[in-house]
């Protein structure tokens, strides 16, 4: 296993190559590496699968050949190398640069490719411009950076296409505009560029810890970059991260009495662990289809008094009288905590989304109590998969909407991280 942090990621880009836009944003395995080598590591492959597209851009006005015609560990490099000379501060663009060529020349390529790959990051060098405060969105010289700021070009490279600009398939782009108009598409843009804060929360009654910047929203807090997570967590036990977005779905069944409740896509146990704060009384089941994702919410089981049902189980089969459904989703509330929804996000991913939505409401309605209620999530800020998934429910399972919630994403590069929230949806509808 390689202990050169670029090669690590260099080689994992390869193998993703031919699959873009089809990736997931699966942990870069840096076991090999010492702490501050797995630090660069993660760095690089973040900021590429962030800005793929840009990148992909960049490369090709400087190498006059469409980057995904071009051999994957070729292209893997030049993402690599661009990367860095763009995105990353305080790497000198000779070892950016030196480390591309050395790992096409031992990964086998013909000379030629080594040659290919030396001369176009050093012609992205050459026109990469001086480097501006403040980067504007259309700008055709601007190659936008995370924190607000901007290469100035001194070549018009964006000026065909500002999606990818920030970071969006064109496809995708128009479909964004089409679905909220410019103003709103823009600002979801911007929002994907940020790099997002870690935000969390406490049970009612239990305090943040002092090392926790209050959010604008109460009861919610920001953990600064320079605090040790694992410290923080092990120091405060009952401290969950979630984002205010996702925790204000759980107020609309607030009023609510249930007895039984079932969390159906519980994941990890995030809002599990709520509705038991929520309801210490009631009977609370929950299901997960990722085996991962299971594991770690079967961890919750004695602390919190749940049963998990599993594949191998019989159940949920007893009617609940609330259920809790957060969907799997485009994520387009979210495209800065998972940038890889962003190229997944066109009308027939959606469709699809759409119909497994649709399957897994099925199976809540299956088990719905007579006068029990639905409360329905996601991190969408589509209306076919939020309002159009309310009026189908209404509709054709004849359920009656209570209320809801619509949220649409807040803070951009250099927004004061509390006043951060993610983009959702949530509402509460009651069987007839």
């Amino acid at each position: 296993m390689s202990t050169d942090p670029r090669s690590v990621v260099t080689q994992r880009i390869a193998a993703q190559f031919k699959r873009f836009p089809n990736i997931e944003a699966t942990p870069l395995l840096v076991d090999a590496l010492d702490a501050r080598d797995a630090g660069l590591a993660r760095a690089i492959d973040h900021a590429i699968h962030r800005r793929w597209y840009s990148l992909s851009t960049v490369i090709a006005h400087a190498s006059s050949r469409n980057l995904h015609n071009l051999d994957a560990a070729v292209g893997a490099s030049l993402l690599v190398g661009v990367a860095q000379l763009l995105l990353l501060d305080r790497i000198p663009d000779h070892a950016a640069i030196n480390n591309a060529v050395e790992w096409i020349k031992a990964s086998g390529n013909q000379p030629r490719a080594a040659g290919f790959v030396n001369a176009v990051l050093r012609k992205v060098t050459r026109f990469r411009g001086k480097l501006v405060s403040k980067g504007v969105v259309g700008n055709p010289h601007h190659f936008l950076k995370g924190d607000g700021s901007a290469w100035e070009l001194t070549l018009p490279i964006f000026e065909d296409d500002i999606a990818t600009q920030i970071g969006f398939q064109t496809k995708a782009w128009k479909r964004l505009i089409e679905e909220h108009g410019n103003e709103r598409a823009i600002e979801i843009a911007i929002n994907s560029l940020a790099e997002p804060p870690i935000i969390v929360t406490c049970p009612s009654g239990i305090t943040l810890p002092e090392d926790v910047i209050p959010h604008a929203i109460e009861g919610f807090g920001v953990v600064p970059s320079d605090v040790d997570l694992h410290s923080l967590f092990e120091a405060n036990p009952a401290l969950r991260v979630q984002d205010p977005t996702s925790a204000a779905s759980l107020s609309l069944a607030s009023s609510l009495q249930p007895r039984r409740i079932l969390d159906l896509c519980a994941g990890r146990g995030t809002k599990t662990k709520q509705l038991r704060s929520m309801f210490p009384d009631a009977m609370i089941g929950a299901t997960e289809p990722n085996e991962a994702r299971r594991t770690s919410l079967l961890e919750c089981v004695d602390d919190f008094n749940i049963e998990v049902y599993s594949p191998d189980t019989q159940g949920p089969t007893e009617p609940f009288d609330l259920i809790l459904v957060d969907a799997p989703c485009s994520n387009s509330g979210v495209f800065a905590r998972r940038p890889e929804a962003k190229y997944r996000y066109n009308t027939t991913t959606i469709k699809s989304v759409v119909e497994l939505q649709q399957a897994i409401l099925l199976e809540a309605c299956e088990v719905l109590q007579a006068r029990g209620h639905i409360l329905y999530s996601t991190c969408s800020v589509e209306n076919i998969e939020n309002e159009g998934q309310a009026l189908w429910l209404a509709t054709k399972q004849k359920l009656y909407g209570c209320d809801q919630i619509r949220t649409f994403p807040s803070g951009h590069p250099c927004s004061d991280p509390v006043n951060w929230h993610d983009g959702g949806y949530a509402t509460l509808l009651q069987a007839t």
